[in-house]
């Protein structure tokens, strides 16, 4: 390899005829790259000063704290998700004693309880 028989040794590697065509545009997307870095740079060292300003001239833009007025429904939600399964199981575990096998029935009318309920809520 690297050997030619009519103009004798070549190097193992050589340049590829479009390495000289490529050289301008890639020095070109050298300095494009740069200019962008630059531009880059600039803009994050800016990029909180209309926020600081827009903070500053504004004195105290809110006068009271908003409170949620359905706050007993996050308390009652997080009540639900604990009893519910508890309740539940405590359901069909008396229930077994007695020989029914409808547990499928109580956990489909929980789950189907449940979708009535959220789209009520949501009229």
């Amino acid at each position: 390899p690297g050997v030619s028989s009519n103009r004798g040794p070549q190097p193992a590697v050589s340049a590829s005829p479009f390495v000289e065509d490529m050289a301008p545009s890639s020095i070109a997307a050298r300095v494009v790259l740069v200019l962008a870095w630059a531009a880059s740079a600039v803009a994050q060292s800016m990029r909180g000063a209309a926020e600081a300003a827009a903070v500053a001239t504004a004195e105290y833009p809110m006068q009271e704290v908003p409170t949620n007025k359905h706050s007993d429904l996050a308390i009652a939600s997080m009540v639900a998700s604990i009893a519910v399964p508890i309740v539940s199981l405590a359901v069909m575990f008396a229930l077994k004693e007695k020989g029914w096998c409808g547990a499928c029935y109580l956990i489909g009318g929980l789950i189907f309880a449940a979708w009535l309920i959220g789209a009520y809520v949501t009229l």
